[in-house]
C-alpha cells in the first residue's frame, strides 16, 4: 500500500512539473530565500537551493518524501494556525505572515512567510508555492540595537538622577546647618572611614536585590538609618551621602549583567533617597537641640 502511496506522489509530481508554471521561478534567483510547492496535500513537490541552505533538508530528504508540516512547530500545527493558514490562502489566493519555522534537528527560527497559490497552463489551481526568509540576523541585530537603546536610556536616566541629587546635597543657607556640613569632603578628610561606608552601603544594595528577588525580609531602613546616623556625627553633608551612593553603584555595576546593573540602579535610587531623608532628619533633630 506504501509502494502504490508512493508511485502515485511521484506521478502527481511529474504531473504537476510538466503542466504548472512555477518551476521556472523556484530556481531563478532567490537563493537567499527557502522556495518550496507543494500539492493539496501538503506533499513538496519543488525546493530549492535556498530551501536547503535554511532549513538543512537536502532535496533527496524532502521531494516526495516530506509533508509541508515538517517545516512548522508542532504546537503551531496542533492550535489550527496552519490549517487557518490554508484556508485564508484558498479565500484569498496569497497569505503572507511573521512566524516561527523549524530547521531540520528541531531548531526553531524566526521567518516573513508568503504562500501563492499556482496554477497549470489551464488556470486550474493544482498546489501551493511557500516563499519564507530567514529573519534571524534581523531580529538578533533589533535585539541587539534596542539592548543598546535601553542601556543608553538607562545610563541618561541615572546621569538625571545624579544631577538631581547633585543639586539637592548642595549645602543649605541657614547658618546653623552650615556649621554641620564639612567642607572637606568624607573621601579626603577620612578616607577610611568613607570606604567602610561605602562597603556598608554596597552590601544594602545586594539585600535589596535579594529581597527583591526572593522575597527575603532584611531591615535595609534600619541599616540606612544607622549609616546617616554616622554622617550626621561626622558632619558630613548629603553632597558626602551622593558620594558613597554614586562609589558603591560604580562597584556593583562594573563587572554584572546589563540586567542586573539595572536593578541595581533602580534599588539604589530608592535607597540614597531614603538616605538623604534620614540625614535631613538627623540635621533637623540636632538644630532643634537647645544650646
Amino acid at each position: 500500500m506504501k509502494d502504490v502511496s508512493q508511485q502515485l506522489i511521484q506521478d502527481r509530481i511529474k504531473d504537476l512539473r510538466e503542466n504548472t508554471d512555477f518551476v521556472a521561478t523556484l530556481f531563478e534567483s532567490l537563493v537567499g530565500y527557502a522556495i518550496i510547492a507543494a500539492d493539496f496535500d501538503g506533499n513538496v513537490i519543488a525546493y530549492n537551493e535556498g530551501a536547503r541552505q535554511i532549513y538543512g533538508y537536502t532535496p533527496q530528504e524532502i521531494i516526495g518524501q516530506q509533508n509541508m508540516e515538517v517545516f512548522f512547530p508542532k504546537d503551531f500545527i496542533a492550535a489550527g494556525a496552519l490549517q487557518r493558514v490554508i484556508d485564508d490562502l484558498m479565500g484569498k489566493g496569497r497569505v503572507s505572515f511573521e512566524g516561527e519555522k523549524v530547521r531540520k534537528g528541531g531548531e526553531r527560527f524566526p521567518a516573513q512567510v508568503l504562500f501563492t497559490l499556482t496554477k497549470d497552463r489551464g488556470g486550474r489551481v493544482v498546489g501551493f508555492v511557500e516563499i519564507v526568509g530567514d529573519l534571524t540576523e534581523r531580529k538578533r541585530a533589533e535585539e541587539v540595537e534596542a539592548r543598546a537603546r535601553a542601556s543608553a536610556e538607562r545610563i541618561e536616566q541615572l546621569e538625571r538622577e545624579l544631577r538631581s541629587l547633585e543639586r539637592l546635597s548642595a549645602p543649605p543657607s541657614t547658618a546653623v546647618s552650615a556649621q554641620l556640613h564639612s567642607v572637606t569632603p568624607l573621601r579626603e578628610s577620612v578616607p577610611d572611614v568613607f570606604s567602610d561606608l561605602v562597603q556598608h552601603y554596597g552590601g544594602l544594595m545586594d539585600l535589596a536585590l535579594e529581597q527583591r528577588a526572593y522575597k527575603a525580609e532584611h531591615d535595609i531602613s534600619g541599616e540606612l538609618r544607622s549609616i546617616s546616623e554616622r554622617l550626621g556625627l561626622l558632619r558630613a553633608g548629603p553632597r558626602d551621602a551622593v558620594e558613597i551612593h554614586s562609589h558603591a553603584l560604580k562597584g556593583k555595576t562594573k563587572v554584572v549583567t546589563t540586567q542586573k546593573a539595572q536593578a541595581y540602579v533602580e534599588e539604589g535610587r530608592l535607597m540614597v533617597l531614603e538616605l538623604m531623608g534620614y540625614l535631613t532628619a538627623f540635621y533637623r533633630t540636632y538644630a532643634a537641640v537647645p544650646k
